[in-house]
């Protein structure tokens, strides 16, 4: 699932979804960069696929960044 489809299902704003990536580990992410991750314009490292991976509970996939 596309990481923001993923967003328009829970309800989440680019906002709210940071503030819970931080909550969750610790990691602050620029708006700006969260932006670019739903738009397609830049595909997040390793470490943050992961991350959101995990966070989404499976939900967005690696692959999702990928695949149109």
């Amino acid at each position: 699932m596309k990481l923001k489809t993923y967003l328009e299902e829970n309800n989440h704003t680019q906002m709210s979804f940071i503030e819970l990536i931080n909550m969750a580990t610790g990691i602050k992410i620029p708006q700006g960069t969260f932006a670019k991750w739903i738009t397609g314009s830049r595909i997040p490292r390793k470490k943050e696929v992961l991350m959101l991976h995990k966070i989404t509970e499976g939900k967005v996939q690696p692959n999702d960044f990928y695949i149109n």
